[in-house]
């Protein structure tokens, strides 16, 4: 496990990868620095996951294409294993059950880190610009769809961030280990990338977005969230178990 989440950070488009996911929040901030609203913004409401900014352009190419950067950091690794051979003796060593759980739980540890840690510098840089006191009033949402839960949020701003920047986090790791899924089943780039969006695009644009997920301080309820977690979890296991099947059960070396 070690060694594979270290080839990660020897190789340079993993690094390069890594650098965009934690810049892209950034470019908001000076989105933020540089709006009219700057002097009337609060930390939680300037935090990248609220999606302050007009458009929600940083969030779009971080969020949307978030499968494609996480492929070239870590998910892809199994396509270059058997490209290069190494494949066949990790599984001489580790037999094919456990290639199979490490190669997955390297990619979802890396994704989720990845995601978590470029959240988590957002959160500090803001920090230094925006205030950290101020929120509007909970009463504010009084007749919303959601409103005990947008209401705890608001009372709670920095825990509800936390929390939200776990799950985001969470669904990262996921779709990082559905990226390792798809380089098994298909060993080729050409295929994996765009299948993997594919399936990443059909949780995110249909009326029960996974993005409802990512986004404080929203007009959503857990009565809408809940159902969109469990569902979008189960969708990712799916994946996983049929992946198992096909790699160690079915095919052979």
């Amino acid at each position: 496990m070690k060694s594979q989440i270290s080839r990660v950070f020897r190789n340079t488009l993993s690094r390069i990868g890594i650098l965009a996911i934690i810049l892209i929040p950034c470019m908001e901030i000076i989105q933020l620095l540089s709006a009219d609203i700057y002097e009337d913004s609060y930390l939680a409401k300037a935090f990248f996951l609220s999606g302050s900014t007009i458009g929600h352009v940083t969030q779009i190419i971080l969020l949307w294409f978030l499968p494609l950067y996480l492929l070239v950091i870590c998910s892809d690794d199994p396509i270059q294993d058997k490209k290069t051979g190494v494949r066949d003796i990790w599984i001489s060593k580790l037999g094919k059950k456990k290639y199979f759980f490490v190669k997955l739980k390297a990619s979802f540890i890396v994704s989720f880190s990845v995601i978590f840690l470029a959240l988590t510098i957002n959160f500090l840089i803001n920090s230094l610009f925006f205030d950290m006191a101020g929120f509007s009033s909970a009463n504010n949402y009084d007749g919303v769809s959601g409103e005990a839960f947008i209401k705890m949020q608001v009372e709670s701003p920095y825990l509800s961030i936390f929390l939200f920047s776990l799950t985001t986090s969470f669904f990262a790791g996921l779709i990082g280990a559905a990226g390792t899924c798809f380089s098994m089943l298909t060993y080729d780039k050409k295929i994996t990338y765009p299948v993997t969006f594919a399936f990443w695009y059909i949780l995110i644009s249909h009326e029960g977005t996974v993005m409802y997920l990512f986004q404080p301080f929203a007009e959503y309820g857990l009565e809408t969230l809940t159902p969109i977690f469990i569902t979008s979890t189960l969708a990712f296991l799916v994946l996983y178990i049929l992946t198992y099947l096909h790699e160690v059960k079915i095919n052979e070396i």
